[in-house]
């Protein structure tokens, strides 16, 4: 069995490649950023920059470069991508999460949402043969034909109509036999109940398959466009692997819903970092459309090799740090 250090090498590899021979740009975003990402149930990691005359000022550990990849997007590149240490606090840590991970993160502009969708699944694919290849290994099973289900179409499979902000979710849930939802659920608490009990179960009896149009609650930074947020997920073995968006780009909206956001935080007694003048300045620059998708690296490695957790495979797992967590 190849070192883990290695394989890793040999996805990173096999990455460069898909994306190099498409005319990609790979580019660097900072790590220590006044705006972490814009995810209004994420915990981030805090620091402080002290200047020459000692004042401090805030700063975090990005839980995503995708402020400052949208900014590369408005400097007048029009496909890139970035390797990104990411970093996310309290509590996320699991057989599937880490503090500290590596998000394979790419935009391309002017491309349709149905073909975005075809272009993450080609490269699930592209990575899949040639990584085999290179550790001398048995490649995951993908059927030839991957199954894509809209959320409405998920939660109908389970016996609910899924109604955007429907008051009426948590008694439907019910009568379908989510025991879990109370009666006094919301909408929000309820809709992810239904997701992680019934629907994600659901995508697990298939090697792979593909959750897509959301409804516009769930939208976090992706167009709503008729109706349904361009929001799509891959889903291997069970195991949300990505998450892509058809880009939201109207400063507006984007301001509408970091305020959304920030709201939410504080009434939850989260942080609320502040939000990073360049990326709205950027937005009103124009940037066209474009779609994006992040990728857990670790999750696809491990996925790859068979493990039943990213442990196996993320750099000095044992140190000091986590020892006591398993």
């Amino acid at each position: 069995m190849q070192n883990f250090q290695r394989q890793r090498h040999y996805l990173k590899t096999c990455i460069r490649d898909f994306f190099n021979e498409r005319g990609y740009l790979e580019v660097e975003s900072p790590v220590v950023v006044i705006t972490p990402g814009s995810e209004d149930h994420l915990r981030y990691f805090g620091t402080k920059w002290l200047d020459y005359q000692n004042a401090s000022h805030e700063f975090w550990l990005r839980s995503s470069p995708e402020i400052h990849m949208k900014q590369i997007l408005a400097q007048g590149e029009d496909r890139i991508y970035q390797i990104a240490p990411c970093f996310r606090n309290h509590g996320e840590h699991s057989d599937w999460h880490h503090p500290e991970f590596s998000m394979l993160e790419w935009y391309e502009k002017n491309l349709s949402f149905s073909n975005f969708i075809e272009q993450i699944e080609l490269f699930l694919r592209f990575t899949n043969e040639r990584f085999s290849k290179m550790n001398h290994s048995h490649h995951l099973a993908m059927p030839k034909v991957v199954p894509r289900l809209s959320v409405y179409e998920a939660f109908a499979h389970v016996g609910i109509e899924l109604v955007d902000l429907d008051p009426e979710l948590p008694q439907k849930a019910r009568h379908a036999d989510i025991l879990s939802v109370n009666e006094n659920d919301d909408f929000f608490s309820t809709f992810f109940k239904v997701l992680l009990e019934k629907v994600e179960p659901l995508l697990a009896k298939e090697d792979i398959a593909v959750l897509y149009d959301y409804p516009p609650s769930q939208a976090a930074l992706a167009e709503v466009d008729d109706g349904v947020a361009k929001r799509v997920e891959f889903y291997v073995r069970g195991i949300e692997l990505s998450n892509g968006f058809k880009e939201c780009l109207s400063p507006e909206e984007n301001a509408r819903r970091f305020a959304k956001t920030d709201e939410y935080r504080r009434l939850q007694g989260y942080e609320t970092p502040r939000q990073d003048p360049q990326f709205f300045e950027c937005l009103r620059q124009g940037i066209g459309s474009a779609c994006g998708n992040a990728l857990g690296l670790d999750r696809w490695l491990a996925l790859l090799l068979g493990h039943k957790s990213i442990h196996q495979v993320i750099p000095f797992r044992n140190s000091d740090l986590y020892r006591n967590h398993k």
